[in-house]
């Protein structure tokens, strides 16, 4: 297990460790704060975190049983925050 800050998803407990190099390299924008953010390249960084930890975790299992409307927010700034960026507000 990656080292990160624990979440609870839909009645599941989570550690979100960091966002791997390789996402941050290809959302770099995203992680300096020099862009925008769509509520896809967020399940997208997201989901790269979390398969740090979960590897069975796929990208759809993620987005229909534990990420909602109303939790994305705060799960992707948890990621952005545990990988040593702010999250934009």
């Amino acid at each position: 297990m990656v080292d990160g800050k624990s979440i609870l998803l839909n009645g599941r407990e989570f550690i979100v460790p960091p966002a791997p190099l390789s996402c941050v390299r290809r959302h770099h924008e995203v992680f300096e704060g020099a862009a925008s953010v769509t509520l896809l390249i967020m399940a997208e960084i997201i989901h790269a975190a979390m398969k740090r930890n979960y590897p069975e975790l796929t990208q759809e299992e993620l987005e229909n049983e534990y990420l909602d409307v109303a939790n994305m927010k705060d799960v992707f700034n948890t990621v952005m925050n545990v990988s040593g960026a702010e999250a934009k507000k």
